[in-house]
């Protein structure tokens, strides 16, 4: 291929529904370099999010029935580029055999660390733990997003990943705040799908040892009931539910919040912390999936390794202001090192390296 031509991706991902991989690709489609690049994408017609649009971006738009044209819309992808990314799994044996068929490069990130509850819930998805691996490593190429992850995914369960962690980015101009109140502890949040394995009773403790901190939880989820009837149980009177938020609202929250908390011990590399670092709102984590890879402890943010170390952080911060300022601070430089302006070079030359090789 002449070194003048535009590389065609395809990022294989519902960029106007809000998820996970969706979200991490909708940022690709809008940050990697259009005279370098041309982007091929999904969109549903059920998304949530405004359609992404502009020069370079071409679409496919996936209708009803999704079990159909979903497979449409990935043959249309994988056909039209020259690199695919396909983060997500779907259709894991439907890809494979297109990209053998049609002769195409081909890579994925693994975003999860499998412990035991991760593997449950990928077992429901795929059936069994073989197809689960084969569904993570069909692509030529298995980028971890942690070192952490790298490690002892391959030290568990012996999948092997590519030398390079590409790690994810955040857009931290969308939650940057022009000026902050000054630090006194008064207001946290947790923002996560409300589900067993995010450990959400963790948080709901810590609202019953702090009753004067007011505890806000973005998210939706099958555990909402279960964790009603404790707070109703519990007499726990500071709590608020939020629900599903969105990234405007999220960011018109975090300017009035010092703490954001998440209890889950189960995690790959959850972006809401560097989205809420941007804000300069620090995270407080446990330190099970390796967080302090990317969070300094004490730093520009906390992990720490059990619920007494977190009711003694919150107690040190409540008497501390000037740390509380110092940590916000040095999180929003955080965010700014993992800003996708700076980490899309990286994913760039990864697609670049697939084509060439």
């Amino acid at each position: 291929m002449p070194r003048s031509k535009k590389i065609k991706v395809f990022l294989g991902a519902y960029t106007n529904y809000t998820n996970a991989q969706n979200l991490n690709c909708r940022a690709l489609a809008h940050h990697l370099d259009k005279d370098k690049f041309i982007v091929y994408t999904l969109d549903l017609y059920s998304g949530d999010l405004s359609t992404i649009s502009g020069s370079g971006i071409h679409l496919f738009r996936c209708f009803r029935p999704h079990s159909i044209s979903k497979y449409f819309g990935y043959m249309w992808g994988i056909w039209c580029c020259h690199v695919a990314y396909l983060p997500k799994g779907e259709l894991w044996q439907f890809n494979r055999l297109l990209l053998k068929i049609f002769r195409k490069r081909s890579f994925c990130t693994h975003e999860a660390i499998l412990d035991d509850k991760a593997v449950q819930q990928a077992i429901q998805s795929f059936g069994n733990f073989a197809h689960t691996v084969d569904a993570l490593t069909f692509t030529a190429r298995l980028y971890p997003i942690t070192n952490f992850l790298s490690n002892y995914n391959k030290d568990k369960h012996g999948i092997v990943y590519e030398n390079k962690t590409l790690y994810l980015g955040v857009d931290s101009d969308r939650f940057k705040t022009v000026e902050r109140p000054k630090q006194m502890l008064q207001q946290v949040i947790c923002i996560a799908s409300l589900i067993e394995r995010k450990n959400l009773y963790d948080y709901l403790k810590l609202a019953q040892k702090f009753p004067e901190i007011k505890f806000l939880m973005a998210g939706n989820g099958p555990e909402k009931k279960q964790l009603e009837k404790y707070i109703h149980e519990s007499n726990i009177l500071n709590v608020q539910f939020l629900g599903t938020i969105s990234h405007n609202r999220l960011s018109e929250i975090l300017p009035h919040t010092q703490l954001h908390i998440l209890p889950s011990r189960s995690e790959g590399f959850p972006k809401v912390t560097l989205e809420t670092a941007a804000a300069g709102v620090p995270s407080l984590v446990y330190n099970d999936y390796g967080a302090g890879e990317w969070i300094t402890h004490d730093k520009n943010g906390w992990v720490v390794h059990s619920f007494d170390d977190m009711v003694a952080i919150i107690k040190s911060l409540q008497i501390d202001h000037e740390k509380l300022e110092y940590v916000s601070n040095e999180a929003i430089k955080l965010a700014e090192t993992f800003d996708w302006k700076v980490k899309v070079k990286e994913w760039e030359g990864v697609i670049k390296n697939c084509q060439e090789t």
